[in-house]
C-alpha cells in the first residue's frame, strides 16, 4: 500500500508497507518497508520490484546462498528502521555502506567464519576510531540470522575486539583551549567574521551548547526576561543527508541553560541587526519561528560551515586548531576550573551518561596537580 507523508520542512514523501506472504522456514509474516520515495510512482515501481523479487527468488532464509546483504536488509526492515530516529538511520547506513558490507558484501552468511569476522574487526580497529559501534552493528546482523534460523552461531561471538594502541598524535592532541586561548579566538573571530558568526561562537563558548542545538535555535527558544537558552532540538542529517530538525534524544539533552548579561546583550544586538539585514533580502525575521542563525536565504547553516569558519580564523591567525566541539569541552573545563560541581556540569551541557562528564575532570585535576607541582617547586627555591 502506497502512503503519502510529510516531512517537517513540509515536503511530500511516499512510502510503503507490504504484506509479503509468510516465511516457510520461520513461520513467520513478512512485511517489507521503504520510505523516502518523491513520487508515488517511484514507490509504486519500487514496490513491484520487491514483490517480483520474492515471488522469483523465495524469501531470503529459502534462499541457497543467503547472502550478508540479504540478512543486513532483512535486519534493517525488520527489527531497526521503525525503533530509530531518521539521522541515526542515516548515520547506521552509512557505517554499513562504508565498511561493514565491503567486509562481507556477496558472501553465503552461512560461510562467514570467526577468524575472517576477526580479520575484519583488526582492520576496522586500525583504521576507525570507533571501531567498537562497527562490530556491534555487524554482530546485531548476525545475531538477526541466528535467531531466524538461517546461521547455526554468531561467529561475531568468538571474535576478541583488540585495543585499539592510541598515536602520540592522539594522545597529545588536546581539544580545548585555555581562559587566554578562548579570549584570543573571540578576538579574531570578531575582527575577522560578521556580526553573525562572532554570535554564534560567543554563544557556543558561553553556553557549552552543541554547535547542532545553536544552528537549530529559534527566537522563540531565547527568553530575555529570564536570560535563558531553551535546547529541546538539534540540526541533524536526514536521508539523503537531506538537512533536518530533531527532537533531542534524551531527556537530559533539553534542558534550560543560564547565560550571562553581556552574552543576552550581543544576542539582543543581533536580533536587531538581523530584522534590518534580512529586511533587505525580503525577509521578514520578527517571527517566534525565525531562525536565530540563517544563511541569505534564510534557511538553517549546513552543518559543516561552522567547522570551515572557525578552520579559517585559526589558519589565518596561528591559533591552536581545535575543533567546534572543542569549544563545548573548553566550557566544561573552565566550570570545573572555577570549582563547578559534576552534577552541576553534567547537567548544564546535558550529558546523558556522567562517565563523559568525569573524563573532562579528570584531565581538569590532572592539569591542576601539575600546576600543584610546579607552584610547590617555586615556592621552594624562592
Amino acid at each position: 500500500m502506497i502512503k503519502k507523508y510529510k516531512l517537517k520542512n513540509g515536503d511530500t514523501r511516499y512510502m510503503f508497507h507490504s504484506y509479503i506472504g509468510i516465511d516457510p522456514v520461520t513461520d513467520k509474516e513478512v512485511y517489507r518497508k521503504r520510505r523516502g520515495f518523491k513520487t508515488k510512482k517511484e514507490a509504486e515501481i519500487a514496490e513491484a520490484r520487491l514483490i517480483n523479487d520474492f515471488n522469483k527468488n523465495g524469501f531470503p532464509s529459502q534462499r541457497k546462498r543467503s547472502t550478508f546483504n540479504d540478512v543486513y536488509e532483512l535486519w534493517l526492515e525488520s527489527e531497526y528502521i521503525d525503533n530509530v530516529q531518521e539521522s541515526t538511520l542515516n548515520k547506521t547506513m552509512r557505517d554499513f555502506k562504508n565498511h561493514i558490507v565491503p567486509s562481507f558484501d556477496g558472501m553465503n552468511i552461512r560461510g562467514i567464519k570467526p577468524d575472517h569476522c576477526q580479520s575484519e574487526l583488526n582492520k576496522w580497529r586500525d583504521k576507525l576510531v570507533n571501531y567498537r559501534r562497527i562490530k556491534n552493528y555487524a554482530h546485531r546482523v548476525f545475531d538477526y540470522a541466528l535467531r531466524m534460523d538461517i546461521i547455526d552461531s554468531n561467529p561475531f561471538d568468538k571474535v576478541t575486539a583488540p585495543k585499539r594502541i592510541e598515536t602520540i598524535e592522539e594522545s597529545e592532541f588536546e581539544n580545548f583551549y585555555s581562559k587566554e586561548e578562548l579570549n584570543e579566538f573571540l578576538e579574531y573571530v570578531k575582527e575577522d567574521l560578521d556580526l553573525n558568526w562572532y554570535t554564534y561562537f560567543r554563544l557556543l563558548a558561553y553556553s557549552g551548547a552543541r554547535k547542532s542545538e545553536l544552528l537549530a535555535l529559534k527566537w522563540s527558544d531565547i527568553d530575555f526576561d529570564t536570560s535563558t537558552l531553551n535546547i529541546n532540538k538539534t540540526l541533524t542529517r536526514g536521508l539523503n543527508n537531506k538537512i533536518i530538525v530533531q527532537p533531542t534524544k534524551t531527556v537530559n539533552g533539553r534542558r534550560v541553560i543560564d547565560m550571562d548579561y553581556d552574552s543576552m546583550k550581543l544576542i539582543k544586538q543581533w536580533k536587531m541587526y538581523q530584522a534590518q539585514f534580512m529586511l533587505k533580502l525580503g525577509f521578514n525575521t520578527n517571527t517566534p519561528d525565525q531562525h536565530v542563525f540563517a544563511n541569505t536565504r534564510n534557511n538553517f547553516y549546513s552543518i559543516n560551515v561552522p567547522n570551515d569558519r572557525m578552520r579559517n580564523v585559526q589558519k589565518r591567525n596561528g591559533l591552536k586548531q581545535i575543533t567546534v566541539h572543542g569549544l563545548r569541552h573548553t566550557h566544561c573545563s573552565i566550570l570545573f576550573s572555577m570549582g563547578a560541581s559534576i552534577k552541576d556540569v553534567q547537567a548544564r551541557l546535558g550529558h546523558t551518561d556522567i562517565q563523559t562528564t568525569m573524563n573532562i575532570y579528570a584531565h581538569v585535576t590532572k592539569e591542576e596537580k601539575k600546576d600543584t607541582a610546579d607552584k610547590f617547586a617555586k615556592f621552594m627555591e624562592n
